[in-house]
């Protein structure tokens, strides 16, 4: 049957009630036949605005005229790259806003020697305070540089800065020299000896925060219910704020330091990122990188923990890594894909293999361009608070303006920490703007 307006009009008992409500329904499927325009994701803001959104805050090429009628963005590429990456590792809840870790690394079981000590002295002096507690009687120790072979005859006592030995056990013994190695080849024990002295470890602790953060949305209502070319005002500023929150968060990952500041009524907390955390393996290229001082960074880098690790680099450290590769033949650039979750380059070096991926915000960045963060994904976790039936992991929050506002107040609110596990399994690079062959 053929739909009629008067029809259904004539149907209606009370005309003037509910005349407002068939022209809304009309005007409803009026506008569905309408084509609404679309944002293509990422770009350069033409403008800023701080605080609450309304119409006056549009520009006026955003008024319906003869335009393309969507936004053209123009972001980075993949600009958050560490965030992309932890959404695909581990992530484990935390139940306080500090959480603590303990690590163990294999025992070096090494001490260096202090002073120049005769080919006859007993006493050998140890670098460091309580340096001896890794000793124990019955320990052979090898003389790095000369290959003396030497028992201790005793077990260490307080200060623990000396061991008392036998010297050239089946070697010759020789004078040593300050700074000398001293390295634990074995135990040995005569037949029925009693039980030997015990030598345990400690683990080391390190403590990260958790870290709040908020990006809103503020419109009025009027802003919401006008329509504009470029399509819904509401969804693109959700989609911009979730963007926002991501590099912010990527950012304080990267360059954060651990603070509580209770100064204030309520403490507020920032996370470590992971140029604070890494200490061992942080080298300054002041400039120009040469190929020794480069496989030097990686070797430090890949001592420790997995064989294959990711670099999150500026384009100029990129470019750098490249003229490596390309001049010195030994070393293969290939193209690798669905690495970590993201497109790739492997690095194939002789210590492991390194995923190489621009970090778009380092790139566009004058100063840290020339950057580079190396980083083993195994032990790199994401540490959100939850706990007693909340969770503060990323979450998206409506009507957070005041009771009776005629606006819209939403947020994105994630509370969460960095926890890197071993710090020297990862390594920072500076300044790398230049290649001398």
């Amino acid at each position: 049957m053929r739909f009629s307006i008067r029809r259904a009009l004539s149907s209606v008992p009370i005309f003037p009630t509910y005349f407002s409500l068939v022209l809304s329904a009309l005007a409803l499927c009026f506008l569905r036949l309408v084509h609404a325009g679309g944002f293509h994701f990422l770009a350069n803001q033409a403008g800023t605005v701080l605080g609450l959104r309304g119409t006056g805050d549009w520009s006026s090429d955003e008024r319906p005229k003869n335009y393309r009628e969507e936004i053209l963005l123009l972001f980075p590429n993949s600009p958050v790259s560490l965030t992309a990456l932890m959404s695909k590792l581990k992530s484990e809840n935390t139940t306080d806003p500090e959480f603590k870790i303990f690590t163990k690394q294999l025992p070096v079981q090494r001490a260096l020697g202090s002073g120049s000590q005769t080919s006859t002295a007993t006493t050998i002096n140890l670098t460091g305070s309580g340096t001896g507690k890794i000793f124990k009687k019955g320990h052979a120790v090898l003389v790095e540089r000369t290959l003396e072979i030497m028992w201790v005859t005793a077990d260490p006592t307080t200060p623990f800065n000396s061991i008392t030995v036998s010297r050239g056990k089946g070697s010759t013994a020789a004078a040593l020299n300050d700074q000398d190695g001293l390295l634990i080849v074995g135990s040995h024990h005569q037949e029925g000896a009693a039980v030997p002295t015990s030598v345990t470890y400690d683990p080391t602790v390190i403590n990260n925060y958790t870290q709040i953060f908020r990006n809103s949305l503020f419109l009025t209502n009027t802003a919401r219910a006008t329509k504009i070319r470029t399509g819904s005002d509401m969804l693109e500023r959700q989609r911009e704020t979730l963007e926002i929150h991501a590099i912010e968060r990527e950012m304080a990952y990267l360059f954060g330091t651990g603070v509580e500041d209770t100064s204030g009524a309520e403490p507020e907390r920032t996370t470590k990122g992971v140029l604070s955390l890494v200490t061992t393996n942080v080298k300054d290229f002041a400039g120009s990188v040469d190929v020794d001082s480069w496989e030097s960074f990686l070797e430090g880098c890949f001592t420790d923990g997995s064989n294959e690790k990711l670099c999150l680099a500026g384009n100029s450290a990129i470019t750098v890594i490249n003229k490596i590769a390309r001049i010195h033949g030994m070393i293969q650039m290939t193209p690798r894909t669905d690495s970590f979750g993201m497109s790739l380059q492997t690095y194939v070096t002789p210590y492991g293999d390194l995923q190489v991926r621009q970090h778009a915000l380092l790139s566009k960045n004058a100063t840290f361009k020339s950057w580079g963060f190396v980083i083993d994904p195994q032990y790199l976790v994401d540490r959100p608070l939850s706990g007693n039936g909340v969770n503060r992991d990323t979450n998206y929050y409506e009507n957070r303006q005041s009771q009776g506002d005629d606006t819209t107040k939403d947020e994105w609110l994630t509370e969460s920490g960095l926890e890197l596990q071993f710090e020297s399994v990862n390594g920072v690079f500076k300044n790398a703007t230049g290649f001398v062959p």
